[in-house]
C-alpha cells in the first residue's frame, strides 16, 4: 500500500504495541455486601479488574458505595461509622484472595455513580471496573443506571462485567476481539487491548467491518443501480482487506494475532455475532469511533455493544472531559495490604 492510499490519522511505526499508560485500576463493587445475588457479582467484578491490573502492571484499589437512605439529606453519623465498619470488612474478605498486586480500599458515600466518577477523577484511576447491572428482557441485559452513567460520563476508561461465576483459580483470557473501524480513535486501543492479551497468552483478533453500500430508491433498484451497489461493496470490501493487512503488517509477527473482515452490513450485529462465533472472552474498543461526535460520549457502535455482549466490554477513552465536582470519600488501607 503507498503512502497516498494508508489510512489517514494512522499512528507510526511502534506506537501499537507500546505499553499502556494505564497505571491504576478502580474496582467498583456497587452491590450492597448483604445482598444475597451480590457476592458472585462482586467475585466477578474483583477477579476480571485483578487480571487486566496485573496485565498491565497497575495498582488497585477495591472501592464500595454506601448509599444514602435519602439522596438529600446527608447519612447519620452513627449509621455511617456502622456501615463503613461493615463494608471494610467485606473489602477485606473480597481482597483476601489477592497477591502479588499492589492493593487498597476505598468507602465512599452518596450516588454511586458521581461517587465513582468523582473518587476515580481525584484519585488519577486510569481504569474503573464495575457490574453491568440492569435487567434482562430475555434475550440481553440492558446497563443498569450506574453503569451507564459512569461509562458516559467518567474521565476514565470503563471495563463492564456482565454477572457471570467465577472460580478460585485468576482469570485467564484465551481470545480478546479487538474492533477497528480505520480511525486513529480505534486504533489507540491496540497498546492496552495487545498488552492485555500478551499478558494472558491470548489470541488476539482484529476485527473490521467493511462500510454498508446502500442506495436510496423508492421501487426496485434497476440494473444500473445494482451494478453501482455491488461495485460499491467491492471496493468496500477491497479497502477494508487492505487496511486490515496494513495495520497486521505494523505489528510483531506472531501467529497469536490474526485479521478477520466482516462482509459489509450492520457494523454492530456483525461484531456482536463474531464475538459469540469466536469465543471470545474480553473485547476492548474505543469508547467513540469514526464519526466522533462531540455530543456523543459513547458512540453507536460502543453503545449497542456494552448493552448486549454476555462478555466484559473494556471501553476506552481516550479524550478528558471536565473534571466531576469534588468528592468527600474516606480511603481505608487495609492491615497487611500495602504489598498486595
Amino acid at each position: 500500500m503507498s503512502e497516498s492510499e494508508r489510512p489517514t490519522g494512522v499512528p507510526q511505526s511502534g506506537e501499537f504495541t507500546e505499553k499502556p499508560g494505564f497505571r491504576h485500576v478502580l474496582a467498583c463493587v456497587d452491590a450492597s455486601p448483604f445482598a444475597v445475588d451480590a457476592a458472585p457479582f462482586a467475585r466477578a467484578v474483583l477477579a476480571h479488574a485483578v487480571a487486566v491490573a496485573e496485565a498491565i502492571g497497575a495498582r488497585l484499589t477495591v472501592m464500595h458505595v454506601l448509599e444514602s437512605p435519602t439522596a438529600r439529606e446527608p447519612m447519620d453519623p452513627v449509621e455511617w461509622a456502622l456501615r463503613h465498619r461493615e463494608a471494610t470488612e467485606y473489602l477485606h474478605q473480597r481482597m483476601s484472595r489477592i497477591h502479588d498486586l499492589h492493593a487498597c480500599a476505598a468507602i465512599a458515600a452518596g450516588a454511586p455513580a458521581e461517587r465513582i466518577n468523582a473518587w476515580a477523577h481525584d484519585n488519577a484511576a486510569d481504569l474503573i471496573v464495575l457490574g453491568r447491572g440492569g435487567e434482562s428482557d430475555g434475550t440481553f441485559a440492558r446497563l443498569g443506571d450506574t453503569a451507564r452513567r459512569v461509562a458516559e460520563t467518567a474521565n476514565a476508561s470503563v471495563l463492564l462485567v456482565p454477572s457471570m461465576q467465577v472460580g478460585n483459580t485468576p482469570i485467564r483470557y484465551h481470545k480478546v476481539l479487538i474492533p477497528l473501524d480505520g480511525s486513529s480513535r480505534s486504533e489507540c486501543v491496540l497498546p492496552l487491548g495487545l498488552g492485555i492479551a500478551a499478558a494472558h497468552g491470548a489470541e488476539t483478533v482484529l476485527v473490521h467491518a467493511a462500510p454498508k453500500a446502500d442506495l436510496i430508491e423508492s421501487d426496485l433498484l434497476d440494473a444500473e443501480a445494482v451494478g453501482l451497489r455491488d461495485q460499491l461493496y467491492r471496493r468496500n470490501e477491497r479497502a477494508a482487506r487492505q487496511y486490515l493487512d496494513w495495520i497486521r503488517s505494523r505489528l510483531p509477527a506472531t501467529p497469536t494475532t490474526r485479521t478477520r473482515l466482516l462482509p459489509s452490513g450492520d457494523a454492530r450485529r456483525a461484531l456482536a455475532r463474531t464475538a459469540v462465533d469466536e469465543r471470545a472472552d474480553l473485547m476492548v474498543l474505543s469508547s467513540a469511533g469514526k464519526s466522533g461526535h462531540a455530543d456523543m460520549t459513547v458512540g453507536s457502535v460502543a453503545d449497542y455493544l456494552i448493552n448486549r455482549m454476555n462478555i466484559p466490554v473494556l471501553l476506552v477513552r481516550q479524550q478528558r472531559r471536565n473534571p466531576p465536582p469534588q468528592d468527600h470519600t474516606m480511603n481505608t488501607r487495609l492491615p497487611g495490604q500495602g504489598t498486595m
